[in-house]
C-alpha cells in the first residue's frame, strides 16, 4: 500500500507542476516583463505559454512537448515565458483555452502567431517556424 502511494506521488507531482515550477524545469522565464526585456535585448522573439494548475493537457505540453530535446534546441532562438492564466500580463493575451501559446514579436509586443490547446512536437516545431516566417514578413 506504501508504494502505491508513493507512486502516486511521484506521479501526481511530475504532471501537476504549476507555471513557475515549469519554468524553472524548462530554464524559462516566468514574468512577463522581464521576459520581454530579455527578448528585446536579445533581439528575439518571446514565445508565452499559458497554462493552469490541474490541466492535464498543460502538464502534458509542458512534459512532453516543452521538453522535448528537439524542440528546446529549437526554442534557443525565442525568449520562453511560461505563465499562470492569473499571472500579470497585457490582457491581450488573456485566453479562456489552456494550454495557449502565443508567438511574440519582442519589439512591438504584438503576437504574430497563436495556437490554442496541446499540441505535440512536430506541429510545435511548425509553429515554431510559421511564427518566424510571419514576423519576418510584418516587420
Amino acid at each position: 500500500m506504501r508504494i502505491l502511494f508513493l507512486s502516486f506521488l511521484l506521479t501526481y507531482s511530475l504532471f501537476a507542476a504549476n507555471a513557475a515550477e515549469a519554468a524553472k524545469t524548462l530554464g524559462a522565464e516566468n514574468r512577463y516583463s522581464s521576459a520581454v526585456a530579455k527578448a528585446q535585448k536579445e533581439k528575439k522573439m518571446l514565445i508565452m505559454v499559458i497554462v493552469k494548475e490541474h490541466c492535464r493537457w498543460c502538464d502534458k505540453m509542458v512534459d512532453r512537448t516543452l521538453s522535448d530535446s528537439t524542440v528546446k534546441k529549437a526554442m534557443e532562438n525565442y525568449v520562453t515565458l511560461i505563465v499562470d492564466k492569473d499571472d500579470d500580463f497585457p490582457t491581450d493575451f488573456k485566453e479562456n483555452f489552456f494550454p495557449s501559446t502565443f508567438f511574440i514579436d519582442a519589439a512591438t509586443q504584438k503576437s504574430v502567431y497563436e495556437s490554442a490547446g496541446f499540441v505535440g512536437t512536430k506541429c510545435f516545431l511548425n509553429d515554431l517556424n510559421e511564427s518566424r516566417k510571419i514576423r519576418d514578413e510584418l516587420y
